[in-house]
């Protein structure tokens, strides 16, 4: 018997219904792209809509399923490129056979992804035509056509990058300011590439600059500032601590502008780091119209320099922890180690309850000896509801007492309450004495050059000229003039203004 050789030709593309013996449309979608949002390139992409829609209407194979096109996103990742991701998964369930788009930079830019996402679409079955290329991604040599072109375009993609980059860092150098960025920027608006107040925020930004000089901290302020139903930069009604930070170190706000404080590492990722130095700078003063005076701008950073360096020198992580509640958390200090003061609560058999306030360094174990003196711990309790039982007695007879040993500064207690006094009654001495008070403030308001110091003086001489005799404790005081509480050895408190005067009771 001889051998029959039959040839099994490959399917067409556009297959055929052995039903109705007529040819099933191939589903067909169009992909477009442009980087960036400027009139020009939205008239382009706009272009490019109606020219793909005409192009797979008019073809009788095609069934049109739709255009998918992004404005303004780059093509180096797909993370951001909404209507790309949402076509891939369009692709994944089905719902398209072929995908027709300009070029493989109109893609994208990145051979990696673009590469990835091709190979997915043929493992699918689906066809992806770059036009310009003249290729279609089920063909043998179209891989290799591909990646060689989508090579090409990266480079391209990071010529453009490095071009872009050099025309802004030549406008920086001339001092425009039309590459600053103002889309999340409470206070300016900017108007034909000219940053302009914006009166509305620009009082939300004063109010913080001056809430922050007077004493509150970032959580402090953005927690008022929610409360009142202010919006933030981004409208939200709720404000976070760190956009109050980035606010008052903003040097825009003061008229300044510095460029480059980050760059893009990477043009594919787009990810972008803090410049600490790896690129030039640059500054330009008086670039616009300032929102805060420069003076109260200084005082500031000067402020937070301070605020750093008090927990610094007192062993805490944080500045801000007084509240209503706890007025002068962080403000009472150690005069020997230096910690802040703990306020505490007895357990002791007879006084449980009792608040009172210790230095934190009890805290392990870690106080510092005082020099030259010792201290006897009062002798612990009997822990007994009947001191006449014949075992409290027993206890009494036989129970070790504590012995004098050296002093520690964990050993000095303050009652609870009694720092608030002292205050209010230093207040009050400022205010009996407002002749002396003025002539001492005057003379170090004279002797500095300090910018801080000189406001602090101002705030504080009109305190002492216009103030009425304090009954009580007041706290937004206490944060506008205060420093802090020191305790002395011998139990006594001394009260340290943010101008330097002390006063001890």
């Amino acid at each position: 018997m001889s051998r029959k050789i039959i040839t099994l030709y490959p399917t067409s593309a556009i297959a055929i219904d052995d039903n109705t013996k007529e040819s099933i449309k191939a589903r067909v979608a169009a992909y477009c792209r442009v980087s960036s949002a400027s009139d020009e390139q939205l008239h382009s992409v706009k272009a490019q809509v109606d020219y793909y829609k005409e192009f797979i209407t008019s073809n009788p194979d095609y069934e049109f399923i739709g255009i998918y096109a992004d404005e303004g996103i780059s093509g180096t990742l797909t993370l951001k490129r909404d209507a790309f991701n949402r076509m891939i998964e369009d692709c994944r369930n089905g719902l398209i056979d072929m995908v027709v788009t300009k070029s493989v930079s109109r893609f994208g830019r990145n051979t990696v992804d673009t590469l990835k996402y091709v190979r997915e679409l043929k493992s699918l079955g689906i066809d992806v035509y770059f036009e310009k290329e003249n290729i279609h991604t089920l063909d043998s040599e179209g891989e290799v056509l591909l990646t060689l072109i989508s090579a090409v375009a990266q480079n391209e993609s990071l010529t453009q990058s490095d071009n872009v980059k050099w025309g802004i860092r030549r406008k920086y150098e001339n001092g425009s300011i039309k590459s600053v960025p103002c889309g999340k920027f409470l206070g300016y608006d900017k108007i034909d590439g000219q940053l302009v107040v914006n009166e509305e925020q620009a009082d939300v930004i004063r109010r913080i600059y001056r809430d922050f000089i007077n004493g509150y901290g970032f959580s402090q302020i953005a927690n008022k500032l929610t409360a009142d139903g202010i919006p933030s930069e981004r409208g939200n009604t709720i404000w976070n601590l760190s956009s109050i930070r980035k606010m008052l170190t903003n040097e825009k706000y003061k008229g300044d502008t510095l460029f480059q404080k980050t760059y893009n590492v990477d043009h594919l990722t787009k990810k972008r780091v803090k410049n600490n130095g790896e690129l030039h700078k640059y500054y330009i003063e008086n670039s616009h119209q300032p929102i805060v005076d420069k003076d109260i701008w200084e005082c500031v950073q000067q402020e937070l320099l301070r605020q750093k360096q008090y927990c610094h020198d007192h062993h805490i992580g944080t500045y801000h922890r007084s509240n209503e509640e706890n007025p002068l958390s962080a403000r009472i200090i150690c005069p020997v180690c230096g910690s802040t003061y703990m306020m505490l609560k007895s357990k002791r058999v007879g006084e449980e309850g009792r608040k009172f306030w210790r230095c934190s360094s009890f805290i392990g174990e870690n106080g510092t000896v005082i020099d030259g003196r010792t201290f006897t711990p009062p002798p612990m309790a009997l822990w007994t509801k009947n001191p006449d039982s014949r075992h409290a007695k027993y206890r009494v007879k036989n129970r070790k007492l504590p012995q004098e040993r050296p002093m520690l500064c964990t050993d000095i207690q303050i009652e609870a309450g009694l720092p608030e006094k002292v205050f209010v009654k230093a207040c009050n001495q400022l205010i009996s004495h407002r002749a002396r008070y003025l002539a001492s403030l005057n003379r170090i308001g004279n002797k500095t050059d300090d910018l801080l110091m000189k406001y602090r003086v101002k705030e504080m001489s009109h305190f002492i000229e216009n103030g009425q005799r304090l009954v009580e404790f007041d706290y937004p005081l206490s944060l506008k003039l205060l420093d802090h509480i020191e305790v002395t050895l011998d139990g006594k408190l001394s009260v340290i203004f943010l101008t330097g005067i002390k006063i001890t009771f």
